[in-house]
């Protein structure tokens, strides 16, 4: 079959656009994907980037500092107490995107007879980003907890309860 000029002219434009349009579009949801991890001004991301991780630092058994490339700190706060990680300040991770977020799982690593050895593994929570005056103030906190005193509980006349009598009552 032997396509004329004209309509052979036509399925290559039409090839062209498409091709054009699919090339437009790879690139812009490449970019919104990092954008999204990386680059929101609120300051709360979801996901960071591996790539741009220099270094992690445990501050205790729930909060991890992530120093990134270009001086940026990120905080997470993990929703619950990670056994282990306070006393052992290492874990290690494990993705295939390329980014760490706050559905992944880090495992705190023990020292073993043949090296380090997994153990807990604990939820992240999300990413804060913060100034590295913050991070420099989390570090020095205190990392003593509050002790909780009970208050002291009133006579039982000031609640509405009257002590009991000796003698029952007669009617």
């Amino acid at each position: 079959m032997i396509i004329g000029n004209a309509a052979m002219h036509k399925q290559i434009k039409q090839l062209l656009i498409f091709t054009t349009a699919l090339t437009v579009t790879i690139p812009a949801s490449a970019q919104e994907e990092d954008v999204v991890s990386d680059d929101i001004d609120d300051g709360i991301n979801n996901c960071i980037t591996l790539r741009n991780v220099r270094r992690t630092e445990v501050l205790d058994g729930r909060n991890v500092l992530y120093h990134m490339r270009g001086k940026t700190v990120y905080h997470n706060i993990l929703p619950r107490e990670c056994n282990g990680l306070a006393r052992e300040k290492r874990f290690s991770y494990a993705t295939t995107m390329g980014r760490l977020c706050d559905l992944d799982n880090i495992t705190v690593l023990y020292p073993g007879p043949y090296g380090l050895s997994g153990g807990n593994s604990c939820q992240l929570g999300k990413f804060h980003r913060i100034t590295r005056e913050d991070a420099k103030a989390l570090k020095e906190a205190p990392a003593v907890e509050p002790a909780a005193n009970p208050l002291p509980m009133p006579p039982p006349q000031e609640v509405g309860v009257e002590e009991e009598s000796a003698e029952p009552e007669t009617n």
